[in-house]
């Protein structure tokens, strides 16, 4: 964010730091309107890109959960409900894309295994085999990406 000496605070977008100004509105905002609007824009950017990139891998596995939404969450970064109703963290918009879609592939996998078995974790590794070097990257940085 921005300070009193208007010395202009990076922020994470897809695995990048970017001038806040860069992603957002910034003139004339408390630091208060500015963590709003950066929220909105990590909402919106997470909706659209969870939207694009869900299609490909929901093909891929040959799944269609029933809906898809984008919500604030402090312990996870994806959930799958029993009634097949998917949700991802909008602070996934922070991290890189192909950590974005390790989470899209592990919530997609959850419509064919409910748990986390041997063969739940294998249809992961088809799809995306260094699956652990993503769950070590949320691991290590995701108390980073937050507004």
């Amino acid at each position: 964010m921005e300070n009193s000496d208007n010395v202009v605070e990076k922020v994470l977008y897809l695995g990048k730091f970017h001038n806040i100004h860069d992603l957002i509105e910034t003139r004339e905002l408390n630091e208060e309107e500015l963590k709003r609007n950066l929220k909105k824009f990590y909402i919106s950017s997470c909706k659209k890109i969870v939207g694009e990139r869900i299609k490909k891998y929901q093909m891929q596995l040959r799944v269609k959960p029933k809906t898809v939404e984008v919500v604030e969450s402090i312990a996870k970064w994806g959930s799958c409900s029993s009634s097949k109703n998917l949700t991802f963290n909008y602070r996934l918009a922070m991290a890189p894309i192909e950590v974005i879609d390790y989470v899209i592939i592990h919530e997609l996998c959850h419509l064919i295994h409910m748990n986390h078995d041997r063969s739940f974790w294998r249809r992961v590794g088809s799809i995306m085999p260094d699956y652990k070097e993503k769950e070590e990257f949320l691991a290590r940085y995701g108390h980073l990406m937050t507004v």
